[in-house]
């Protein structure tokens, strides 16, 4: 008899911090529009009650925990190595985007493109210093890798396995700088990017703080300036 597992076309990976009050929601949403689909939630060191959909979703769910807040990029890492499916999309915990959009991200990878990133037609809820900081991120961006992508952060984005897995697996930044390294990646890999424009839909309180801005400005060395061994 074969008992060798089918494997799943798509898998979802969301890393959720301090998210008990989105997470259950999003999980429903998926569930229902992606029945098929594996759920990858990583806890990443919450300490409200995110970690109570361990229980209340139990089978349906891959449910990975960090002890302590270890960062974005860290936890995608986490949930890439574990990820089943033929395609990979990863996605913010409070689904701020449309389920169609994450469709649309699928459908787009189904057609044969290697990696399929979102863009925001607007930008909104931004405090000051996300405001400030997102112009010089992006002539930043610019100046080290030759970016002209006006989105580098939006929290949606797809990649066949074999691609992702492995740009996730070279990857070496724990936070937010992970899209931009995801970026750089597939650029010295040779991987084609397609963009799509999205709308936002839920503009929950964001966990990107000051501190973050500045850690994220080191990793951008750190990524421009690192000996990546992939080929």
């Amino acid at each position: 008899m074969n008992t060798k597992k089918e494997q799943k076309e798509l898998t979802i990976v969301i890393p959720a911090y301090q998210s008990e009050k989105t997470i259950k929601n999003t999980i429903l949403s998926l569930i229902k529009y992606f029945p098929q689909a594996e759920i990858i939630i990583i806890n990443d060191g919450s300490t409200d009650n995110t970690k109570e959909i361990k229980d209340i979703f139990q089978e349906q769910i891959v449910y990975l925990a960090n002890e302590t807040n270890k960062g974005k990029g860290y936890s995608l890492r986490k949930g890439f190595a574990q990820a089943q499916g033929k395609y990979i999309i990863f996605t913010d915990a409070d689904l701020p985007f449309k389920v169609q959009d994450i469709e649309r991200v699928f459908q787009k990878l189904k057609q044969g493109n290697a990696i399929v990133i979102a863009r925001r037609e607007e930008f909104y809820n931004d405090v000051f210093y996300k405001k400030l900081f997102r112009p010089f991120l992006y002539l930043i961006l610019y100046l080290l890798f030759g970016f002209k992508y006006l989105d580098t952060q939006c929290g949606l984005k797809g990649f066949n396995t074999q691609a992702g897995k492995k740009i996730l697996s070279a990857s070496i930044t724990n936070e937010f700088a992970i899209d931009i390294e995801i970026l750089y990646l597939a650029r010295k890999l040779n991987y084609p990017i397609t963009e799509i424009m999205v709308k936002q839909e839920l503009f929950s309180a964001s966990t990107f703080r000051l501190m973050h801005m500045f850690r994220m400005f080191t990793d951008l060395f750190k990524i421009k300036f690192h000996h990546y061994e992939i080929s």
